[in-house]
């Protein structure tokens, strides 16, 4: 890693003076210290002030680069059976790709989908069609300017407009629709999202950057819950990564140093970290070769659970963004073309690519790209974006949209933007900023610096046991071609149970009292009950899980109690000899734990079809703002439930209840659901129809960010 630094290093020299600045800012530079000093949430506030006409002249340059990255870009173009990996340069024209109804080189499996750009006969001018690149992105503003940015806002209003969406948004809108799930767990395996690992948790939240110019903390706070309704795992670190670029942009003049600072969304050791610091050193060996150092990319391409479409691959489509904009060498139109024609899903990544480009240059006359953007999309603010509603086609329809009629047809994109700057403005002043005439003064900060603990082999990439230690059972590593037992890439561990066996790491470094979220991917071989277990200081915590059937996403929190606490999984006393447990991406990361209030205390107890609280909002927690109850319990019923939550007697969202247990017995977990008190006492109930529950403890705790969903 040291070495690839060194190569990213250097390459930042050369294309920037100013970019090494950012290179050596601390944006991500390692693994937290073995220090034992705790993580900072609160990083070193600059107040800086920029003027309403060019927050708003750049945000209309990073929507228009959206639209016209995505009516350039290349989409699944395949080589025989290979995926086509750098497309001639001449295959490119700006704004007229094949979404722009451009076949000429390449002509789409389903060309009638493709024709984004089309002319209103009323105007003879060009609208921009709606295509789900961007069509969320504009409808989050919705989201925000209506109800705000709780969990409880993004799904009531999904609710309202009747979302239509491809992959992972298609999945939250159907659990929506279902059972009235909130994120994050609807962009989850367990929640029932088959599409969760898609790209749609970064192609639809880049720009909620730009309602947080400035602020990138809270551009990927917002990502955290936006993202996560859609999906986890990889493609959310890179929304967020994107999301923080779009932020940063508004203060930044060089691309280089804006990836940098950008970077430490993106945990060292990471695969995605991994395809970061690869893509520069592809870039470094391969500077006038962008097909070589792309196919460098296309080979580090791995397998994650249920992924059925390699060019929807969110990890290389991310190395080719960040050679994009490497080839593209503080140019809009060759970052827009290295964007289009890489590969992979090209028309996605040029409109990320060209949206941040547009921020960073703004969208003024004299730039290379300003005459073509104004004379085919924008034209001097008369431009339109259209809500497609699928009643120009025949048969079935599967083009993004709202179905809403209450959604407007058509939409002027000024008005789009307006929307933003109206959204920043309330986002400013609920982070301390403020709006003072014509200019806004912005608490800016650089990103939170690394706080995960990732060491190598944590993914079981190494293909053998090395970073963990077994007792009373078996270790091994399973190699698989596709995804069963694994959830990334090509390994999963193994643990044969003799006798409440147990496999663990140690970590060092951490910070005693402070707290700390594993995050694992589990299955089960029938239904054997494990814990999840931290030991240390002379104490053990522990969460179980029973009957996983599939790969399953578990998280578990606690207290360091020591600097070094071992941390990993045991078999229950109730498990049988041969027992398996499969667990793979095993994620450490220090989290923020702010408790605001118990509402409840330890003791579980059973509940059948029902729990009801009464719960008085914490001091200092404002109405409408959203926290996290956690709410202790136990679920022996041997699969997860849908569980309804209520307040005031009305339906507030749905929540997965995981299975925790073999029987009514021993065992329990935490569920974490996003609130938001409608008064200063409410009442609260969990709905279960049909089932049985233990409930203990609740607590309140302020709402947090989570590196890995």
């Amino acid at each position: 890693m040291r070495a690839k630094r060194g190569i990213a290093a250097a390459l930042v020299a050369a294309v920037s003076c100013v970019s090494i600045l950012a290179a050596c800012d601390g944006g991500g530079t390692g693994n937290p210290p073995d220090d034992g000093k705790a993580t900072d949430f609160n990083p070193a506030v600059t107040v800086k002030e920029l003027s309403r006409e060019e927050y708003v002249n750049k945000t209309l340059g990073g929507l228009l680069g959206q639209f016209s990255g995505f009516l350039s870009g290349y989409e699944f173009v395949w080589r025989g059976s290979d995926p086509y990996i750098g497309m001639p340069e001449e295959w490119f024209e700006f704004i007229n790709g094949p979404y722009a109804g451009n076949y000429e080189h390449y002509t789409p499996v389903d060309p009638w989908r493709y024709d984004r750009l089309r002319v209103n006969p009323a105007t003879g001018k060009n609208e921009v069609y709606s295509d789900d690149d961007y069509h969320i992105d504009i409808f989050n503003q919705y989201i925000i300017d209506e109800l705000g940015t709780s969990s409880y806002a993004v799904k009531e209003t999904w609710k309202k407009y009747n979302v239509s969406d491809w992959g992972g948004g298609q999945g939250a809108s159907d659990l929506i629709a279902a059972h009235d799930m909130l994120s994050p767990f609807t962009g989850t395996i367990e929640g029932g999202n088959r599409y969760g690992w898609c790209t749609e948790a970064y192609i639809e939240t880049e720009t909620l950057g730009m309602n947080a110019p400035g602020m990138p903390n809270a551009a990927t706070d917002l990502v955290d819950t936006f993202g996560a309704n859609v999906g986890y795992f990889e493609s959310l670190m890179w929304g967020k990564f994107y999301a923080a670029m779009y932020s940063l942009a508004y203060f930044e003049t060089d691309i280089v140093t804006v990836m940098e600072k950008a970077k430490a969304t993106l945990p060292v050791g990471s695969y995605p970290r991994k395809i970061y610091d690869a893509a520069f050193e592809a870039y470094a060996q391969n500077p006038d070769d962008y097909r070589a150092a792309g196919m460098e990319i296309h080979n580090m391409r791995r397998n994650v659970y249920r992924m059925d479409n390699v060019q929807t691959d969110p990890n290389v489509n991310g190395g080719f963004a960040v050679l994009s904009w490497l080839y593209g060498k503080n140019s809009y139109l060759d970052t827009c073309k290295y964007s289009s024609i890489l590969g992979y899903d090209g028309d996605c990544t040029a409109a990320t690519c060209t949206g941040v480009m547009g921020i960073l240059k703004g969208f003024k006359q004299g730039n290379e790209e300003y005459n073509k953007l104004n004379d085919m999309i924008y034209y001097d603010g008369e431009g339109v974006y259209f809500n497609d509603d699928g009643s120009t086609y025949e048969g079935e329809i599967y083009q993004a949209r709202i179905r809403s009629k209450e959604y407007p047809t058509r939409q002027k994109i000024d008005d789009i933007v307006d929307m933003y700057r109206k959204n920043f403005e309330k986002i400013l002043v609920e982070n301390g900023g403020s709006v003072e005439d014509d200019k806004y003064v912005i608490p800016t900060t650089p990103l939170v610096k690394e706080h995960a603990f990732l060491f190598e082999n944590f993914d079981a990439e190494e293909r053998d046991t090395r970073g963990f230690t077994a007792a009373n059972g078996k270790l091994e590593v399973v190699e698989e071609g596709e995804n069963e037992n694994s959830h990334s890439g090509f390994a999963a561990f193994k643990l044969t149970n003799t006798k409440e066996g147990e496999a663990y790491h140690t970590f060092s470094g951490l910070a005693t009292g402070k707290t700390y979220r594993l995050s694992a991917y589990v299955k089960t071989d029938g239904d054997a009950q494990v814990s999840i277990f931290a030991r240390g200081g002379g104490k053990t915590q522990e969460m179980t899980f029973a009957n996983a059937k599939q790969p399953l996403n578990k998280a578990f929190v606690f207290t360091a109690a020591s600097s070094e606490m071992t941390v990993g999984f045991k078999f229950s006393a109730s498990s049988a000899k041969g027992d398996v447990l499969y667990f793979d991406d095993f994620m450490l990361e220090e989290i923020e734990r702010e408790q605001l209030a118990e509402a409840a205390d330890n003791t579980l107890k059973p509940f059948t079809d029902k729990y009801s609280k009464t719960v008085k909002k914490p001091e200092g927690v404002k109405v409408g703002e959203e926290v996290v109850l956690c709410v202790e319990y136990r679920n022996a019923g041997g699969s997860a439930l849908n569980v309804t939550v209520n307040r005031n007697g009305k339906p507030f969202g749905g929540v997965v209840v995981s299975n925790t247990s073999k029987n009514a017995t021993s065992g329990s977990a935490v569920l974490e659901i996003p609130y938001v008190f409608e008064k200063e006492t409410d009442a609260i109930q969990l709905e279960f129809t049909g089932g049985k529950l233990h409930v203990g403890g609740v607590n309140i705790y302020r709402k947090a960010q989570y590196t890995f969903r």
